[in-house]
């Protein structure tokens, strides 16, 4: 199951972390998280 806010972080094809963002809207939510897959 995949929540707004949710997303897993990978390197060479395996998890290596995760993000969770929480206290907004789900819209929100997900935006924070990719800008933050984004600097990773």
């Amino acid at each position: 199951m995949t929540v707004a806010g949710g997303i897993l972080l990978t390197k060479d094809g395996k998890v290596v972390g995760a993000i969770g963002v929480s206290g907004g809207s789900g819209h929100q939510h997900q935006g924070v998280a990719e800008a933050g897959e984004a600097a990773f």
